[in-house]
């Protein structure tokens, strides 16, 4: 904040700082007057410039101004326009909403680089003063500046004071005051409409609960795409599946050839896993004692594998079979195991083929690796990705 010289004491009593009071709203030239009279609090606003305290003058009239001639005569051509000081006034404030204001001000540096601020508050006293700034000794312009985090509904006093270097006393212009805007009331929460009573409902059934599986009874199989063919234990034929997750009994064969089927069986714990299986005919068993495994075995026509003596009847029945029944399936980790005439496949989370053939039974692995268990010569082979094993037949 921009200092405020300290009164000195005189044979006539205490100087003020500033020699003048400004009056509102008008230009302000405030200087230090050594030799000015005690300025009473009560006082009103006086100019004390020419008050001198002595009852007499010390020199005869004609001697005292011919030495005020000699010094003007020694004194620097700018001399009568720095004792002037700045023109400093206080304009009234814009812009005035409930928490911020615009101060403004005018002020004339008459010579001299001038620093100015202008001090605010809820009284005289002031106490808040925005960021000093500066203009050079040739300019003489409207200055503001903005004020915020103000009291709604307060009268603010602010003033434009201003302060020269090795210029002792700071200038101030007049008190002006505004009052900020109140806080705008809330507008009233609009009424609640009274709640509208409901119509009356006609009862509804209850969802139907979805189909689950269970360990070692049932199954749930749903189409993924194409026509699926399910034919449950003592049924006389197949039925096609609808579009929704149907639960079947294990034991259930499902057709495949035209179609993909999602087949979930239940794990230990409650839990679930998922395989799909399509392009052939299939038997699903599960153990209740397995731990959710689940054995898969291929359906349907066997291979017509005949002999080169067969009659000819016997050849033309032959001829009529198909030379293989395969199952194409896949998962992810689950526990399923492929059961063909000569092997069983025990997948690990992977997509294969099995395949039956007048040769024998050949698993084929397009990805991960499936264990294989030839039951003619009881072994079993780890068949990885891009290969396959064939159990020959006896």
């Amino acid at each position: 904040m921009l200092p405020t010289p300290p009164a000195r004491p005189s044979r006539s009593g205490t100087v003020p700082a500033a020699s003048r009071v400004p009056g509102a709203g008008t230009p302000d030239r405030l200087t230090v007057n050594l030799y000015a009279a005690t300025l009473k609090r009560a006082a009103g606003p006086a100019d004390h410039r020419s008050v001198h305290p002595f009852q007499r003058l010390l020199l005869p009239s004609a001697a005292f101004a011919a030495l005020a001639i000699m010094i003007a005569a020694l004194l620097p051509g700018r001399a009568a326009a720095d004792f002037n000081g700045p023109l400093v006034r206080t304009d009234p404030a814009t812009a005035v909403t409930d928490t911020t204001a615009t101060l403004n001000g005018l002020l004339d540096a008459n010579g001299r680089d001038t620093l100015y601020a202008f001090q605010y508050g809820t009284t005289t006293r002031y106490g808040g003063q925005t960021p000093t700034q500066g203009i050079d000794q040739h300019q003489k312009r409207a200055v503001s500046a903005t004020v915020t985090g103000l009291t709604p509904g307060t009268v603010y006093h602010y003033r434009l004071v201003a302060q020269q270097a090795g210029r002792f006393g700071v200038f101030s212009g007049g008190d002006q005051t505004f009052t900020t805007a109140a806080t705008p009331a809330a507008a009233p929460a609009p009424a609640a409409p009274a709640p509208a009573i409901p119509a009356a409902t006609p009862p509804t059934a209850l969802p139907a609960a979805a189909p689950v599986a269970a360990l070692g009874t049932s199954v749930v199989v749903a189409p993924v795409k194409g026509t699926v063919l399910v034919k449950v234990p003592g049924a006389a034929g197949f039925v096609a599946l609808g579009g929704a997750n149907a639960q079947v009994p294990t034991g259930a064969i499902l057709d495949t050839r035209k179609g993909q089927v999602a087949l979930t069986t239940a794990l230990d714990g409650g839990r679930t896993q998922t395989a799909t299986f399509e392009r052939g005919v299939f038997q699903v068993r599960q153990s209740k004692t397995g731990h959710g495994l689940t054995d898969i075995f291929l359906r349907g026509p066997a291979p017509a594998c005949g002999t080169s003596r067969a009659t000819g009847r016997a050849a033309a029945v032959t001829k009529r079979k198909p030379k293989k029944r395969q199952l194409w399936g896949r998962d992810k980790g689950g526990r399923f195991r492929t059961h063909g005439s000569n092997s069983v496949a025990t997948v690990r989370g992977t997509s294969w083929i099995t395949t039956d053939t007048c040769t024998g039974t050949r698993t084929t692995v397009k990805a991960g690796a499936v264990s294989v268990r030839d039951v003619h010569r009881h072994r079993t082979v780890l068949v990885r990705a891009g290969h396959s094993y064939l159990a020959r037949r006896r």
